[in-house]
This record gives C-alpha cells, sequence and structure tokens, in this order.
C-alpha cells in the first residue's frame, strides 16, 4: 500500500535509496527536492507490504497530468510485482481527475542500456501505459520517450502534454537548478 511521506522521512528515503538508485545526472540535491515537496510541487510516497517498505514513487500534480517523476523498488524486492501494483494504485487514486504521463529514456540512443530500456517500456505498457507519438525530452544529454495512461480514453492533446511539459521543467526544475538544461523535441501531428 502506498504510504505518503513526511520531509523526515524523506530525508532518509533520498540518503538510502534515491542517491544509489538514480545518477547524479538524473536527481536533484536533496535540498532542491525538499524545497518542491514542501511547496506542494511534488509528492512522496513509499510502497509498504507486511509492514516493510519495498519501493518509492515521487509524482507531480500538474494542471491536467500526474507526473511520474522518479519509481524505483527496492533491488531486494524486484521481480515480486511492486512496481505494477505501485502504477494500479497511482491510477486508482487519481483516476478521477487526470491522465498519468512518465518519461522513459529511449532505446534509439543508447548503446549499452538498449536492452534495459526496451524492458522498462514494456513494463509500462503492460500497464497500458502507451508512447506519446512526436514528443520526447532532451535532458541534459539524454533523450527521453513521453508515456501516457490515457485513463478517461480522451483525444490525446499532443500540444497540452508538450505546453505542460515545458512548464513543469521550467518551472520546477530551472526553479532550482540551473544548470539542468531540457528542450521538448516536438513534431506534433
Amino acid at each position: 500500500m502506498l504510504k505518503k511521506i513526511n520531509l523526515k522521512e524523506f530525508k532518509e528515503l533520498y540518503r538510502k535509496h534515491i542517491v544509489k538508485d538514480f545518477q547524479r545526472a538524473e536527481r536533484t540535491t536533496l535540498n532542491r527536492f525538499k524545497k518542491r515537496v514542501t511547496r506542494g510541487q511534488e509528492e512522496v510516497y513509499v510502497y509498504e507490504e507486511a509492514e516493510k517498505e519495498k519501493a518509492y514513487i515521487i509524482i507531480a500534480v500538474l494542471n491536467n497530468y500526474i507526473m511520474v517523476s522518479f519509481l524505483a523498488v527496492f533491488k531486494e524486492f524486484r521481480g515480486e510485482g511492486i512496481g505494477t501494483k505501485i502504477l494500479k494504485e497511482i491510477k486508482d487514486k487519481f483516476s478521477n481527475k487526470k491522465d498519468i504521463l512518465l518519461e522513459v529514456e529511449d532505446p534509439k540512443y543508447s548503446k549499452s542500456e538498449k536492452e534495459i530500456r526496451q524492458r522498462r517500456i514494456k513494463f509500462y505498457e503492460r500497464s497500458n501505459y502507451n508512447i506519446v507519438e512526436n514528443i520526447q525530452i532532451k535532458l541534459h544529454s539524454t533523450i527521453f520517450n513521453i508515456m501516457i495512461l490515457n485513463i478517461n480514453d480522451k483525444k490525446i492533446d499532443k500540444q497540452e502534454i508538450a505546453k505542460e511539459l515545458n512548464n513543469f521543467y521550467t518551472n520546477i526544475f530551472r526553479r532550482y537548478d540551473k544548470t539542468l538544461s531540457f528542450k521538448i523535441i516536438e513534431n506534433i501531428k
């Protein structure tokens, strides 16, 4: 079950797991994370089963979407279907509100991690996420595909998604990290 955590718990999670689960280029500092959480720009949840923490997810609530910023299952619990359970709980929590977006590294631009990136995409596809065609994000030197869980089966508005992503990265990340570079790569059709 997902449980929203407080700042003290988040500090421990960051030091114990986030710094190990995500490369420095993929995450921000603890202080910058704290500012975003304190201001309500992101929410942090841990996933527990049998009173054991097994995973976590960080989400941002955008105007018209939920954005999964980080999702990780602790190494010793991988392969138990926990990631799928988390995605279902997030879907259930926000199903009456918004579609869910996430970013996943594009396999085309990797030599060493191509298979891992393809497996991540397949994992999300099994949970009914689909790649939003013709929109990608370039963060530093990594190109990400955007995936969506279209909860309400409405027509996907690519221009709206691009606008929301641009606001997300501009207002949240650039505000706290002037060195972050991003670009929304659009070829909207």
